[in-house]
């Protein structure tokens, strides 16, 4: 990443990696479904299906569902909001695995998703592993998180038809009232034994969700309004951990004063692999303006360890950035223009130049992605590249520069 004009001051809030549980939701004997009452427990809830349509649940109006990316089957995070903090308590996981999930095939699953030692890379302390009546598992333990520390989990596990399902709960330092909410929305779980879904691989979760602590951060956010009334909630991702993060999505949930949902947004992050400690710059849109009623935003993002996108991607060290410039055009439109080569040693496929720009106090206050002309550059070769900004949110005192690719290959003779 290039920087130009003047260096810029970053602050970091951090965010949360991975779906954790101090606490228990069960006891040995407790049943996972709950007698009804002349008053349910889900009364003032929402139904919440998944697009698929393989599982169904019950939620709280307030929670936020964000689906998180695997190649095997679908996962989605819920995240809600205890006071200033937003918190992923609960996380659903549905994989076809195309057999009868039989007693035999429910435990290897089981053993698949937990096995004794954490493939996630994180300490691992298995509390215990208890069969309920219904025929599902549930595994309680720690997790230890390089930034967030242990982590009480409860993990309920449990097979219909062909489908495997794992519902990871973090019961950290949740109170009463937040187990209560939590048990109801396990108990109204269920799994579409129809639903069409690609037969998959049980996989243990390698993925990040978010809360305001943990290994993923945003860096110099801001909001603001364009000339056509689009909302836009502007900043930086960092990967704060030491790994790279791959399909990382955002989104931001607008409220009003009595934390009432008004609009969400997400989008993908443009840099598509984040190495450590890298940040990429983002632009969250709300095409419809701002509510009026908006008072404050919260900013999710979700990502997973760099599996498949790592193989082909052609990071920034593989180019080199010369003769660029900020300038405003005659129409009055900011402009960041150079040359850039491919140094590396790989054709070069699909090249962007994702810019961004910073006022004087340290926030992104507009982002563009932009492909260079030539679909590919061969070693040595150099090119052009021109992005213009027709919107900003505050005055340009500086801009970063990154440039990234994919590899492709280097035809014969």
């Amino acid at each position: 990443m290039r920087a130009r004009l003047v260096l810029t001051v970053w602050y970091v809030v951090a965010l949360t990696l991975a779906l954790a549980a101090c606490g228990d939701l069960a006891g040995d004997d407790e049943p996972l479904i709950v007698v009804a009452t002349s008053a349910p427990a889900d009364r003032d809830f929402v139904t919440y299906e998944h697009p698929s349509g393989v599982f169904v649940l019950r939620m709280p109006p307030d929670w936020v569902a964000g689906d998180l990316p695997d190649p095997n089957g679908v996962r989605v995070q819920f995240t809600s909001l205890e006071g200033d903090q937003a918190m992923t308590r609960l996380s659903a996981y549905v994989v076809n695995t195309g057999q009868p999930m039989t007693p035999e095939a429910l435990a290897q699953a089981v053993d698949a998703y937990q096995p004794p030692d954490d493939m996630a890379a994180y300490n691992w302390s298995e509390l215990d592993r208890v069969g309920q009546r219904d025929g599902s598992q549930r595994i309680r333990g720690v997790r230890t998180y390089p930034a967030l520390g242990p982590r009480s989990m409860n993990i309920f596990l449990q097979g219909d038809g062909a489908f495997f399902s794992a519902l990871e709960v973090d019961v950290t330092g949740a109170d009463e009232e937040t187990l209560h909410t939590l048990r109801t929305v396990i108990n109204t779980f269920r799994v579409n034994v129809d639903a069409e879904l690609e037969v998959g691989v049980v996989q243990q979760a390698r993925v990040g969700v978010t809360s305001f602590s943990g290994v993923v951060a945003f860096n110099g956010y801001t909001a603001w309004t364009d000339r056509d009334g689009t909302f836009h909630i502007t900043g930086e991702v960092i990967n704060t951990t030491a790994s790279p993060l791959e399909a990382l999505r955002l989104s931001a949930v607008l409220y009003d004063s009595q934390d009432r949902r008004l609009a969400e947004q997400s989008d993908i992050l443009s840099m598509d692999v984040l190495g450590p400690g890298q940040g990429a710059p983002f632009d969250l849109r709300f095409e419809e303006g701002k509510p009026p009623t908006t008072v404050r935003y919260d900013l999710n993002v979700a990502a997973r360890d760099a599996l498949y996108a790592v193989e082909t991607f052609y990071g920034t060290d593989n180019f080199v950035v010369a003769n660029d410039e900020a300038v405003y055009n005659d129409r009055g439109n900011l402009v960041v223009r150079g040359e850039l080569a491919n140094v590396g040693p790989s054709l070069a496929t699909a090249v962007k130049i994702i810019v961004a720009i910073w006022n004087d106090q340290g926030q992104v206050v507009a982002t563009e992605t932009v492909f260079v002309p030539k679909t590919q550059l061969v070693p040595q070769e150099a090119t052009t590249f021109e992005v213009t900004f027709y919107e900003l949110g505050g005055a340009a005192v500086t801009y970063t520069l990154t440039v990234a690719g994919t590899v492709g290959e280097v035809p014969p003779g």
